[in-house]
């Protein structure tokens, strides 16, 4: 029940955030995303990079006469690592919420664009997976995240084409598992406004 209400509240203050930018004559923009998530474990032994996917929903919302806007986003991202040496890996999946600044530079049609800010994550299932099937880990790996993200792109009409770095800044394994391992993920995405 805790878990729904952390999820709640957090989708609940981004698009408040929308809805007062939007009452003060600032209209967002919508879209949706999708991409691939590379993601490891940082300080955690043993592990290399696994792929994943990562897809969702964002607004932008323009600061009027500045190139500055704001993205929230809600995404569902996969992240884990690989197990070295071994056809095992450890999945977990999150439903992310960034909130980011984005720097737009350029004309109207082309503008590439730097952009970094804050994640929220929410675990929704943890395990590990081989050839032989997988073994549920919800009780080994913490129920939420948080972190940084950073990343550049560029908006060409609707469509947008962005690469980010996240990274983990709280223990996402409880300590019988690896009490220091943090989510890290380098994502590329490809996006469209509605």
């Amino acid at each position: 029940m805790r878990f729904k209400k952390l999820i709640a509240g957090s989708v609940l203050a981004a698009f408040l955030m929308i809805s007062g930018i939007a009452h003060a004559q600032v209209l967002p923009k919508f879209g949706i995303k999708g991409g691939v998530n590379y993601s490891t474990f940082n300080n955690a032994d043993n592990v290399e990079y696994k792929p994943g996917f990562m897809g969702g929903i964002y607004s932008n919302i323009n600061i009027p006469a500045t190139p500055v806007s704001i993205q929230p986003e809600v995404l569902f991202a996969q992240y884990g690592a690989n197990i070295e040496g071994t056809d095992a890996s450890f999945n977990v999946n999150y439903i992310q919420v960034p909130v980011l600044l984005k720097f737009g530079f350029g004309v109207a049609g082309v503008k590439p664009n730097v952009f970094f800010g804050p994640y929220a994550g929410f675990n929704i299932k943890s395990e590990v997976k081989n050839n032989d099937g997988s073994i549920n880990l919800d009780d080994q790996f913490e129920d939420t995240d948080f972190g940084v993200a950073v990343g550049a792109g560029i908006d060409i009409s609707k469509f947008s084409i962005g690469v980010r770095y996240t990274a983990g800044l709280k223990n996402v394994a409880n300590s019988s598992l690896n009490s220091d391992a943090k989510n890290g993920a380098i994502a590329l995405s490809l996006g469209i406004a509605l």
